[in-house]
């Protein structure tokens, strides 16, 4: 797993160096995993394979444009539990993900 979350000088490097954009951007990121966290959550209680799936690819592929790439890391394997119809070890991987969340979060405030 990715130990850095965020490569922010590679991100702001592909948009042109344009730091408030970027960080509206990682703001919008924030916004669809917190909008998405819950329904994450009830896919896996309900074992929604296929919604566990769409939700974590989506995820997945938002953060890693963003160069987000320890929660995309995350996605990616929540969206893989979806597709295998096995959720062991799901629930430590969303911990993960809220975990990155708060860090990301907490980046943005200082930044």
């Amino acid at each position: 797993m990715a130990d850095k979350l965020l490569d922010y000088n590679d991100a702001l490097e592909r948009l042109g160096g344009d730091e408030e954009f970027l960080n509206e951007l990682l703001e919008e990121l924030l916004g669809q995993v917190d909008e998405n966290l819950s329904q994450i959550e009830q896919a896996l209680k309900s074992q929604d394979y296929e919604n566990l799936k769409s939700l974590a690819h989506s995820l997945k592929g938002a953060s890693a444009n963003l160069n987000v790439t320890r929660m995309a890391t995350h996605f990616k394997e929540l969206e893989k539990r979806g597709s295998e119809h096995n959720i062991a070890g799901a629930d430590d991987l969303l911990q993960r993900v809220k975990t990155d969340r708060d860090e990301l979060a907490a980046f943005l405030q200082r930044n």
